[in-house]
């Protein structure tokens, strides 16, 4: 056995932009934080618990964030919060806002979802250059520069793990690199899709090649599904040239093996049933059981990726076939507003709202409203919406993964059930039991709706059964379990 095997307290470091906590000072002046939103933060919450030493660094967000950054960073210590050891890093506010509203968000983000129309957009040239060279590189740098001085700054023995996180930081490993060498287990874990090498290929040279290049400077990149491995797989091998090996999963690149590994994430069963039965979720109940007829839900981000706009039109269409369900149903839409800065997004927000008017006032009588909008963030509303849901639409036209697919499932107490795009990452394990939607066609989506509110209830039963089977035979602990294990099985053969 190796001097690393037997080390499993070696110090395990967590790099994403987004951090566990938000700082904050309350009216006395005194200092509070909340815990931060999303899949990916619950995620890594499970992932650092695996690990009593583990630090978390993340980006500096809100003034107090700025404050504890400095703070930090003159004492060299990191910051404890709820039994998490967080780190956050300071940033130049010019050079995050290019990586984050002008790179990230607007470029990456859109050419790994497949959402450009290609004849008019992107547009890409010197902005795009000056977004990466002063925006995105800079960034990486800094995140690489904190790990380093964490690292040299520790007296733990054994080899350190650096995971890294989602598609703001691929050129962490690179710079992670140049200070660390060798020294040091890298992997990153991509959260969103990943394109086909010709979608790839909508980047700038210097972008898609670097971006290649510093991953491959990893030990392991890690995808939610098999088909978004295979994908980055052929695009190293078309773009870089590498030899690949699908079926085995490696990469092999100027002289170094890389492992492409899929770990499909999922949540904490357990927290969201205790969420259901919490007094804030039973007193948010009243408001959803108010409303009449039978409950068709989403709940998503107001994000391009999510085919709002289709599902609408796909309710619309449903109502026009069998206006008999008029009444009878009721489409509550829970919107998160996301990226209200960047322009394409404000504009889809707006196109969301005018839809929902025109399907209300095409169908609407005095006492039933066809779709009813809720734009609040307001977590616990939708949880008392998930468990009582008949309907769930999931119709994204890509998703990495889609956790509220698998949050709702786990909440419902009727037996909802699920229809699910087949583009979306929780289909790989949950389209089985699912109805299946291509997201691009409204009348299969129309159908779909219909076949879902008059199914049988044995038949919905039985699906809701199984998909909760899924759900739970992968947790959130054993999401973080399996990497860990792949760690010690890389860090093992490369001995």
């Amino acid at each position: 056995m190796t001097e690393r095997e037997t080390n499993p307290d070696a110090r395990l470091v967590i790099v994403s932009n987004r951090g566990s906590v938000t700082f904050s000072r309350n009216d006395s002046g005194e200092r509070e934080h909340s815990r931060g939103a999303g899949g990916l933060v619950t995620a890594l919450n499970a992932l650092s618990r695996q690990r009593s030493e583990a630090v978390w660094i993340a980006s500096a967000q809100s003034d107090e964030d700025v404050r504890v950054a400095k703070e930090t960073s003159e004492t060299g210590e990191s910051h404890e919060v709820e039994g998490l050891r967080i780190l956050l890093v300071e940033h130049d506010a010019d050079a995050y806002d290019l990586m984050y509203n002008h790179l990230a968000n607007p470029l990456l983000w859109l050419v790994q979802h497949g959402l450009y129309d290609l004849p008019y957009s992107p547009a890409l040239g010197h902005e795009t250059r000056r977004a990466w060279e002063e925006g995105y590189l800079p960034i990486n740098e800094n995140f690489a520069e904190a790990v380093a001085h964490l690292l040299e700054s520790s007296s733990e023995g054994g080899e350190p793990i650096v995971l890294v996180h989602d598609y703001q930081l691929y050129m962490v490993p690179h710079f992670l690199r140049e200070r660390l060498g060798k020294s040091a287990f890298v992997s990153l874990f991509v959260h969103i899709p990943w394109p086909e090498p010709e979608g790839w290929r909508i980047l700038p040279g210097y972008i898609r090649e670097g971006i290649l290049k510093s991953l491959l400077e990893a030990d392991i990149v890690a995808f939610h599904t098999k088909g978004y491995a295979r994908s980055f797989i052929r695009t190293a091998h078309e773009t870089l040239g590498a030899e690949v090996d699908e079926e085995e999963g490696v990469v092999k690149y100027e002289g170094r093996e890389v492992w492409v590994r899929p770990y499909p994430i999922s949540i904490d069963p357990n927290e969201f049933e205790e969420l259901a039965r919490s007094e804030e979720v039973l007193e948010q109940e009243e408001t959803v059981k108010s409303l009449p007829g039978k409950l068709l839900l989403r709940v998503d981000r107001m994000d391009l990726s999510k085919n709002i706009i289709r599902g609408f039109h796909a309710y619309d269409r449903m109502l026009e076939l069998h206006p008999e369900m008029k009444g009878e149903v009721t489409f509550l839409a829970r919107l998160q507003p996301s990226r209200g800065d960047i322009p394409e997004y404000a504009k889809y927000a707006g196109v969301v709202e005018k839809t929902v008017q025109e399907v209300n006032q095409r169908h609407a009588s005095e006492s039933w409203e066809p779709i009813v909008l809720s734009m609040e963030d307001d977590f616990m509303l939708s949880v008392a919406a998930y468990k009582n849901y008949d309907v769930l639409l999931v119709n994204a036209v890509r998703d990495g993964m889609n956790l509220i697919a698998k949050e709702a499932v786990v909440a419902n107490e009727k037996n909802g059930v699920l229809i699910l795009s087949e583009s979306a990452g929780a289909h790989e394990e949950l389209g089985e039991h699912a109805l299946t939607v291509n997201p691009f066609d409204i009348d299969e989506q129309a159908d779909a709706l219909y076949d879902a509110l008059i199914m049988p209830d044995d038949e919905r039963a039985r699906r809701a059964k199984s998909l909760q089977e899924t759900i739970r035979s992968n947790t959130i602990e054993e999401w973080a379990e399996a990497q860990l294990e792949d760690i010690a099985a890389y860090r093992e053969w490369g001995d």
